[in-house]
């Protein structure tokens, strides 16, 4: 990866309109190659966006939040018996509170992670149902770090992209 778009320096540099740390606890993989690669690059494009930028990062990661609040409700709606996985922590700074709305779709994509889990030992779902419900989440998170590639001044007041 280019280093200065996943340096921490660059998130550093960022006047924070939030100056709150959280310590994210996480069991995936995936939360984790996010975390260490793609949350500074969002978080620092999340801090300079401006106007319809803005609008569509809050919609889209409204969007993704909500898909995966569904997701896991559905999935712990079939009673796994819960298992205790081992995790580990990460200590990030949330300078705007959209990148806090990114910290928590990290969390319930974990959340999810553990669920889906606990139900295919269970036998309540399968393992290619648990594959398919995780590679949707995943590409919803992801499909956020395509949203802060472009700059602010190609979208437009209502958060579309405009036509290049």
């Amino acid at each position: 990866p280019i280093q200065r778009l996943t340096s921490d320096t660059r998130i550093a540099r960022i006047i924070p309109t939030s100056d709150s740390k959280t310590e994210l606890r996480y069991r995936s993989q995936f939360a984790r190659t996010f975390i260490r690669g793609d949350y500074n690059f969002c978080a620092s494009k999340i801090a300079v966006a401006r106007g319809g930028k803005t609008r569509a990062l809050e919609i889209a990661l409204r969007d993704v939040s909500e898909w995966l609040r569904k997701a896991t409700a559905w999935v712990e709606k079939h009673n796994a018996r819960k298992i205790e996985l081992p995790s580990e922590s990460i200590n990030l700074e949330i300078t705007r509170p959209l990148a806090g709305l990114l910290v928590r779709c990290l969390t319930q994509y974990d959340r999810l992670f553990v669920s889906t889990m606990e139900a295919v030992l269970a036998d309540k779902i399968t393992a290619q149902d648990r594959a398919t419900i995780l590679a949707n989440a995943e590409g919803r998170i992801k499909h956020i770090t395509l949203l802060c590639v472009p700059d602010t001044d190609q979208y437009d007041f209502d958060g579309s992209l405009r036509d290049a």
